[in-house]
């Protein structure tokens, strides 16, 4: 029951074990892998494991079987938070927050691990595995499960690297990534082909965050109408960004950079931006993974090219417009928010801006019940890029044009109830991915 690591993997630790050390949790010769700790085994530790859709649950429950998963945070006597961020090197940093609850109350950790771009889905589970057992060790130690557990020392080739250093690094931290994608469908009456790509070029250091980034997208569509007439509807959009963003301090960045975008939708030929930008974090960036409340404020200047006449008998012009975007972020045991507030306006007419407020939460009141909510609403007054001509019923219903709009909004409520034991060790990976004939076939 041995969790290997990985070379690539880049591990780090705070306040249990010191970098380099890899546990092997060694349970009594009468619990295996394929036998989770039964429900009436008081000794077992209760884990709420809150790592969302990502986590491989099965796998989890099955290679550490010496704790007692719940399904609901209040029956756990640790909770588990996992979170996400990604790296420059295109992999993610998942930190586990290990909250102890209940007798383990006051008893926390961190640990996190690393992932590249080249790993796979088992790489994946395995390093989570490997720091969730680590974590889960310290609570367990303090039951009664003590004499079935171990701890062995990696050595040689085993033992994890430390984080690279740009003198080992050939690519100098930049990564590449190249896309491209066709898709062509045909019926009686409609014939749709889709082409596109993209292109990526990224360094991340401590001190600097650099992004080049190329999209293409081509769209055609053809419509017999009822008439026996042809309806076609080609849309192209693409767009390239470079961006420059520099650390300064513990919670300040910044940045400047540029973009030139093409998008039949919304009437632009060629638009081109260059601006810079400050961000000031209220929270230190080391504690993102948590926490964020940050306030950006940019100012850029913009060149318009239209392919049509606008609603004002522009063909092109150019603006200057500023923004400022406030936001706030939590990531706790008790559920996830985030709020967010924006507003651009151009510099030599006041009366042509944008708000827009976003929300969302996702909220666990009491055992069993949750709520989400999520929901944004804007006030347009800044659509430049309307054409004089309007869109025709065929373009409306296509989309093929942005509609002209003083608002928009929308709003989505979630509620659910989860009732019935609060063990969840099982695993029984019977029928998984298949309907197994039990549903109606269409």
């Amino acid at each position: 029951m041995r969790a290997t690591q990985r070379n690539h993997h880049r591990p780090w630790s705070v306040g249990l074990f010191p970098v380099g050390l890899m546990v092997l949790i060694a349970t009594a010769p009468g619990l295996t892998a394929q036998e989770s700790v039964q429900p009436d085994g008081s000794a077992a530790v209760r884990v709420f494991l809150d790592c969302g859709y990502r986590c491989d649950f099965d796998y989890l429950r099955t290679e550490i079987p010496f704790v007692n998963y719940v399904r609901d945070r209040l029956d756990a006597q640790v909770h588990v938070l996992v979170t996400r961020e990604n790296t420059g090197s295109g992999g993610v940093a998942v930190t586990l927050d290990f909250v102890g609850q209940k007798a383990f109350a006051g008893i926390n950790n961190r640990l996190v691990y690393f992932t590249s771009q080249d790993d796979t889905n088992d790489d994946e589970r395995r390093a989570m595995a490997q720091r969730l057992r680590l974590g889960l060790v310290r609570y367990a130690a303090s039951t009664a499960l003590v004499d079935d557990l171990d701890v062995m020392h990696a050595v040689g080739e085993e033992r994890p690297q430390l984080n690279a250093q740009s003198a080992d690094d050939p690519w100098n931290f930049w990564v590449f990534r190249v896309d491209f994608d066709t898709e062509v469908s045909e019926e009686e009456r409609e014939v749709t082909k889709e082409f596109g790509g993209s292109f990526s070029a990224n360094r991340t250091t401590d001190a600097w965050k650099i992004r080049l980034g190329l999209n293409v997208d081509y769209e055609e569509e053809s419509f017999e109408l009822s008439d026996a007439m042809t309806f076609m509807n080609i849309s192209r959009n693409n767009a390239l960004d470079v961006r420059f963003i520099k650390s300064l301090g513990d919670n300040f960045g910044f940045g400047f950079g540029g973009s030139a975008v093409t998008t039949t939708f919304r009437n632009q030929d060629l638009t081109a931006r260059v601006a810079p930008a400050i961000e000031y974090n209220f929270y230190p960036y080391s504690e993102s993974t948590r926490r964020q409340f940050t306030v950006r404020y940019a100012v850029g200047l913009n060149q318009f090219n239209y392919e049509e006449f606008t609603i004002f008998d522009r063909i092109s012009e150019r603006r200057v417009n500023h923004s400022v975007v406030v936001s706030f972020d939590r990531n706790e045991p008790w559920g996830s928010s985030e709020l967010a507030f924006e507003t651009s306006q151009f510099l030599d007419d006041s009366k042509h801006y944008r708000l827009v407020f976003f929300g969302e939460l996702d909220l666990r009141l009491f055992r069993g019940l949750s709520l989400s909510l999520d929901g944004d609403a804007s006030i347009i007054r800044d659509q430049l890029f309307l054409p004089r001509r309007g869109a025709t019923n065929e373009e409306i219903l296509v989309r093929r044009r942005q509609l002209g709009t003083d608002y928009e909004w929308q709003f989505q409520i979630g509620i659910t109830y989860t009732f019935g034991s609060i063990y969840n060790n099982v695993v029984n990976s019977r029928f998984v991915g298949s309907s197994g004939g039990f549903v109606r076939a269409y």
